[in-house]
C-alpha cells in the first residue's frame, strides 16, 4: 500500500503557500535533536503501516501542498547570527 508521508523534510516554504487554504496553520520552531526523533518516528510508524513515513522534499524538488490532514512539513531556514549561518527548523501544520 502506497500512502502519504506524515513529514516531508523542505528547504522552500514562503506565505503564498498558505493563500488558498482555508483551515489554520501552526508554526513550531524545533530543534534538530526534534526533527530527528520526529524522522525515527515516522519510520516506525510507517512499518506499522499507519503512514507513509517522511519524504526527502529537499533533494526530490517536488511541489509541496499544504492541505488538512495532508503532510507536516519540517522546514530548514538558514539564519544568520553573530556565531555565523545557523540553520534553524519550522513545523508548519494545517489543523481543522
Amino acid at each position: 500500500m502506497n500512502m502519504a508521508p506524515r513529514y516531508v523534510l523542505t528547504d522552500r516554504f514562503d506565505l503564498g503557500m498558505l493563500s488558498s487554504l482555508t483551515s489554520d496553520i501552526t508554526l513550531t520552531e524545533i530543534s534538530l535533536d526534534q526533527v530527528c526523533a520526529l524522522i525515527e518516528k515516522a519510520e516506525l510508524e510507517r512499518k506499522m503501516g499507519l503512514h507513509g513515513g517522511w519524504a526527502d522534499g529537499i533533494r526530490a524538488h517536488d511541489p509541496i501542498e499544504l492541505t488538512p490532514h495532508g503532510p507536516i512539513l519540517l522546514v530548514a531556514q538558514t539564519t544568520e547570527t553573530a556565531q555565523g549561518a545557523m540553520m534553524k527548523w519550522v513545523q508548519v501544520e494545517v489543523i481543522d
